[in-house]
């Protein structure tokens, strides 16, 4: 484990993956510069951050990306601590191969697969949609007029359901009661994605400095 102080980490979004939107970054160091492509990132937005990292590796990585090969050497971050963020200088987006993607074998498919139809709303997991479950979190602790039968309550589905099941139990007691959230970086990088993009849906707001999500209402 290295400890290096006064470092300099510039932040991009790279939007065109077919597993969501996720972050690399540049890492300036006194010890060299290092490509950093830790799933921690991707709750991050894309900006410059001065920052003390906790370094766990650094090796050359190779793979091909959009028929080339590339090899580059890379800091495997353990932890880090934001000092200042500010904004990132204009340019255009770049090209980068989804790290998820990395580690999975080529294949050919049988055959060419129709483009999935662009949803009529935002869903927030499986056959949930953002607006039913934003009206379900603002309905919390308010009277209601009727007294549904037990059978209804024992069969009926609710919009928090499956995102009770993505961020766990403790986790969405939390996102009901409005309160901060810190997620666990060390999950599977897709459910890490999901959480954090679907957090910014529900109005939160990511603070690099504590590296935690609050509701934008407390921000405020």
């Amino acid at each position: 484990m290295i400890k290096i102080e006064n470092t300099t980490l510039r932040v991009r979004k790279i939007r065109q993956s077919r597993n969501g939107p996720f972050a690399v970054a540049d890492l300036s160091t006194e010890i060299g510069e290092f490509k950093v492509k830790d799933q921690l990132l991707d709750a991050f937005d894309e900006g410059e951050y001065r920052a003390t990292v906790w370094v766990s590796e650094i090796f050359l990585a190779q793979y091909v990306a959009f028929g080339r090969g590339v090899t580059e050497l890379r800091a495997r971050l353990h932890d880090l601590q934001i000092q200042e963020a500010s904004d990132l200088e204009d340019m255009p987006e770049q090209s980068e191969p989804d790290p998820i993607d990395e580690r999975k074998p080529l294949r050919v498919p049988a055959a060419a697969e129709a483009p999935a139809p662009e949803p009529e709303e935002a869903q927030a997991s499986d056959g949930v949609s953002i607006a039913a479950l934003k009206a379900k979190l603002k309905s919390i602790g308010k009277p209601k007029g009727g007294k549904p039968s037990a059978s209804k309550l024992e069969t009926a589905p609710t919009p928090g359901d499956e995102l009770g099941a993505l961020f766990g139990e403790e986790l969405w007691a939390r996102i009901q009661g409005r309160e901060p959230v810190k997620l666990d970086p060390t999950v599977d990088r897709l459910t890490f994605r999901k959480q954090a993009e679907l957090l910014g849906k529900l109005d939160y707001t990511f603070k690099p400095m504590e590296q935690t999500f609050h509701p934008v209402e407390a921000v405020a």
